[in-house]
């Protein structure tokens, strides 16, 4: 889930952000079960979310996932850059996941998707083992106060969760601007047995350009502007 954006003036008042541990399963109760048409590029998770087979058009030889694709900037982008990946983008916000669907429709793009659900446990119980060439976690929320820390995501469990999902091979990307979360991170991800940063990857999808990781995203321009520093990994998943 990216960071709530109640630090701007457009901030949805539906959003909800109890995605802590124990809130997960009753965000999914709490979810839209199909009473309107939800639009061809946007699948509101509901209590079953459907898995990522049913959503996989297996035309598309690779799939990643974005976590917390907030109003979809990056997606946008990576569905243009490249058109052999399938692209899910998964927001717990419905409001910021329709704006960022009816990007993806009004540009035509067919290899991309928005679902409404809780990111965590999407990538726990509906990813088949080494299915994602790879997870985009752009300036997640971070809950800076000490009895909140729990409800980012990542905490010491998440390594094993994306260890699951990727394949041998496959990256987590992370950006942030808030140097403590990013201290996290890198201690999680950098202790895991399963991983290992990889700042050749880090420095190659950089002079890519955007869409392929990191950029662009509406956190990022707007915090290069306020001149903050950006801090940026990619995490390898090593062979089992």
């Amino acid at each position: 889930m990216p960071r709530p954006e109640s630090e701007s003036a457009d901030a949805p008042a539906t959003f909800n952000p109890r995605m802590h541990q124990g809130g997960k399963l009753s965000f999914r109760g709490r979810q839209h079960d199909g009473a309107e048409d939800p639009g061809p590029l946007l699948v509101r998770g509901g209590r079953n979310p459907p898995p990522l087979d049913e959503l996989w058009p297996r035309e598309l030889p690779r799939c990643e996932i974005e976590i917390g694709s907030g109003k979809g900037a990056f997606l946008l982008a990576a569905t243009a850059v490249k058109p052999d990946v399938f692209l899910l983008g998964i927001e717990a916000a419905e409001a910021y996941a329709q704006v960022a669907a009816a990007k993806l429709h009004g540009q035509g793009r067919r290899n991309g998707l928005l679902l409404v659900d809780n990111g965590k446990l999407y990538l726990q119980d509906r990813v088949d083992p080494g299915s994602l060439d790879a997870v985009h976690v752009y300036f997640p929320d971070p809950w800076p106060k000490r009895r909140h820390q729990g409800r980012r995501f990542f905490t010491d469990e998440v390594p094993a969760v994306l260890a699951q999902a990727l394949r041998p091979g496959g990256h987590l990307y992370f950006a942030s601007d808030n140097a403590a979360y990013c201290g996290q991170v890198a201690r999680v991800m950098g202790s895991a047995p399963q991983f290992v940063r990889d700042p050749a990857e880090e420095q190659r999808v950089l002079a890519l350009g955007p869409g392929h990781a990191f950029s662009p995203t509406n956190f990022e321009r707007k915090y290069l502007e306020q001149g903050r520093t950006i801090r940026r990994y990619a995490f390898a998943r090593l062979p089992a």
